[in-house]
């Protein structure tokens, strides 16, 4: 039982890493501008193709989509087809990138996104009913596949469009032919590569048994008045053996409001430098491989953080780990005034995301043995809901 539950978590951390593609704009970016401003459209700039990363974030928010296929056809079967969907829109880009900014972001960022929906949700939810007393550790290893796409394509990326590590002109693009002849071949490898990542997740992700989401902590049940003045039982943290609200429900708490904030607070900085590293750091550093370089290191970090922060959630809680880490975001964001507007609002943001996570009402110090914290299909849209606000 232990064994296969390791299995399964691997599966599921494989198929986040097939879904990292949002991490590795940051690095392609120069290069996909490039060969539209040289080969389609004269007048393509990086404020025009930041619109893949846009889109990306609006069409992978909606989560309720891939929910509502999997009632219909189950979690394995949804996965299966949004791989598909996904590799192909990765893979028609060799052909749209020819066309127009348009058609690439059609392909890039909606075709693709549509099948990360249909992915998404299920395998941090599996691995967390697979470890119910880990489910903060299990949500940053599984989670962390996508930060660690990075680290394992960014190079590999680079060498093969770019091996002899030139660098944009003076006016911040790519015009060598052959940097320029490889890029669409590079979607046709990434659609099969990351296609592949998937199909490998999918045959090692399981669901979890009914013995196992039957499974609870050894608590110490004490009792405790519900509203009608009758004791109930619950765990010593007084947590319902069952909590959750409707989506039209949570648009009524000011708590879905408080969660909107701090996530706009902490992804939107975060989002922001890991897309437009490479694209800021050309302006001064002429060393493409270095530059790649440092966004597969980053992702190191980003990764090794997802895993601890998740265990520390575990031990503390979540508005403790948050109250923890908002200061590193500000710290990070405020000192770099490179575009000193755009740099002066993520910090700003980030400040207001601090003080959310200050006020946000947290009742319970852990989570509990038993919860539907992402496991059915409301918390799944509820989760959607707030990072496609966002």
């Amino acid at each position: 039982m232990k064994a296969r539950s390791f299995v399964a978590v691997s599966g599921c951390f494989l198929i986040y890493v097939g879904l990292g593609l949002i991490h590795l704009f940051g690095n392609i970016i120069p290069y996909l501008t490039s060969y539209l401003r040289e080969r389609v459209d004269r007048n393509t700039t990086y404020e025009q193709t930041a619109w893949l990363f846009y889109t990306t974030e609006c069409i992978s928010s909606s989560f309720f989509c891939g929910v509502w296929l999997a009632q219909r056809i189950g979690h394995r079967s949804s996965i299966l087809i949004g791989t598909v969907i996904y590799s192909f829109g990765m893979a028609a880009t060799y052909w749209t990138i020819k066309h127009s900014l348009e058609a690439t972001i059609a392909s890039l960022a909606v075709v693709t996104n549509i099948g990360f929906d249909c992915c998404y949700s299920f395998p941090l939810a599996a691995a967390m009913v697979w470890f119910p007393n880990n489910k903060g550790l299990m949500a940053g290893i599984v989670s962390s596949g996508m930060a660690s796409a990075p680290l394992l394509m960014n190079n590999l990326h680079t060498y093969f469009i770019n091996p002899d590590n030139l660098q944009p002109d003076a006016d911040g693009y790519f015009h060598d032919p052959g940097i320029l002849d490889r890029v669409p071949t590079l979607f046709l490898i990434m659609g099969a590569v990351q296609g592949g990542i998937l199909l490998v997740g999918l045959l090692l992700y399981q669901e979890p048994p009914s013995e196992t989401l039957e499974e609870r902590e050894d608590y110490s049940v004490i009792p405790v008045e519900n509203s009608s003045n009758h004791k109930v039982e619950e765990t010593e943290h007084s947590f319902p053996k069952e909590l959750g609200v409707t989506p039209k429900e949570a648009l009524k708490m000011y708590e879905f409001y408080i969660l909107l904030v701090m996530f706009i607070g902490s992804l939107h900085s975060s989002l922001f430098v890991n897309n437009f590293y490479k694209t800021y750091g050309q302006t001064f550093i002429d060393d493409d491989i270095f530059l790649a370089t440092t966004g597969s290191v980053s992702s190191i970090v980003h990764v090794v953080l997802r895993v601890v922060m998740g265990l520390i959630q575990d031990k503390i809680s979540f508005k403790g780990t948050s109250v923890v880490v908002w200061p590193l975001i500000i710290q990070i964001t405020f000192p770099y005034f490179g575009w000193f507007a755009t740099f002066c609002l993520i910090g700003s943001i980030s400040f207001i995301g601090f003080l959310a996570s200050m006020v946000y009402p947290e009742n319970f110090h852990r989570q509990p043995a038993k919860s539907t914290i992402c496991n059915d299909e409301r918390e799944q849209v509820l989760y959607g809901t707030v990072v496609w606000q966002k």
